[in-house]
């Protein structure tokens, strides 16, 4: 039999060198350590994650909310956690078998309950912004169910970072933990998941700056939107080329940048495709995500 190596250690193989790797788990937010100059205050930000019955945020519900408000420094370290909420909600309906195996959560769980539209408002109104991983997803269910927090601009630590340029290789939650040295426990469910943001947005990037003062950067800086209108089916290979994306809602392709690529964008479009029409909105972290 051919002695293969399967990948795992020799006997007398130490556990030192590039061979092995620890992994520590995530924070427990009623045991977070000290970080930052909590002398110099900087943003207060809600963390929020919801479990939902469906992907339609225009028809589905939230069936679970959970949040957490956090204290930031100047420099985007998160210095204390200030406080959580959390919330579970009864959709009226069955949960598929999909979203209970998903979620944990099934119809005995959420019968009879409901989250509490008042307190969830005030608690979210305390922050000066609302995070999530994915917030297009979280915004969308958030603004239906709790109207009251539209004044509050988004921040996404899965879109407003980008991971690619600063090396990790995916940006799911777990996964991006795992790359900055840690792990979370084996649960999908509300109140884990912002846990989990939140010990992410605490970790440093390659470039000395913490996942959240990355994102809040990038959130903050209005960029521009960029619709083509017109009959595009000529361009619709070279749209694609240049990473626009079609929105079906809209029927435009659109691509999202900065002010000075939005002039090479119009540019480009006027000399190969003089009939379309360009159409061009600031977008900030109030609309971003919506």
């Amino acid at each position: 039999m051919n002695n293969v190596n399967r990948g795992g250690p020799r006997d007398d193989e130490e556990p030192t060198g590039d061979n092995f790797r620890t992994l520590r788990r995530i924070a427990r937010l009623d045991e977070w350590p000290a970080m930052g100059d909590p002398t110099r205050p900087g943003l207060t930000i809600a963390m929020v994650d919801v479990e939902t019955e469906g992907l339609d945020a225009e028809t589905d519900q939230i069936i679970e909310i959970a949040a957490a408000l956090v204290q930031t420094d100047t420099d985007g370290h998160i210095t204390r956690i200030i406080d959580k909420a959390y919330g579970l909600q009864d959709p009226g309906r069955p949960l598929s078998p999909k979203i209970t195996q998903l979620t944990g959560l099934d119809d005995r769980k959420l019968e009879g309950r409901a989250i509490d539209i008042e307190k969830m408002t005030a608690f979210l109104s305390r922050a000066d912004a609302v995070l999530a991983h994915g917030a297009r997803f979280d915004a969308g269910f958030c603004r239906r169910l709790l109207p009251g927090i539209a004044h509050l601009p988004w921040i996404c630590s899965l879109s407003d970072v980008d991971w690619r340029e600063h090396g990790y290789d995916g940006r799911a939650l777990g996964h991006l933990l795992m790359q900055q040295g840690l792990f979370a426990p084996k649960a999908h469910n509300a109140g884990d998941d912002v846990t989990a943001t939140i010990n992410l947005l605490a970790t440093v990037l390659p470039n000395g700056r913490t996942v959240l003062a990355e994102a809040l950067a990038n959130a903050q800086t209005i960029t521009m939107r960029v619709e083509v209108e017109g009959k595009s089916f000529d361009a619709k290979a070279e749209l694609k080329r240049r990473g626009y994306r079609f929105d079906w809602d809209r029927k435009v392709w659109a691509i999202e940048v900065s002010a000075l690529q939005a002039d090479y964008e119009e540019s480009w479009i006027s000399r190969h495709f003089p009939h379309l029409r360009i159409v061009r909105t600031p977008i900030t972290w109030f609309e971003r995500h919506c």
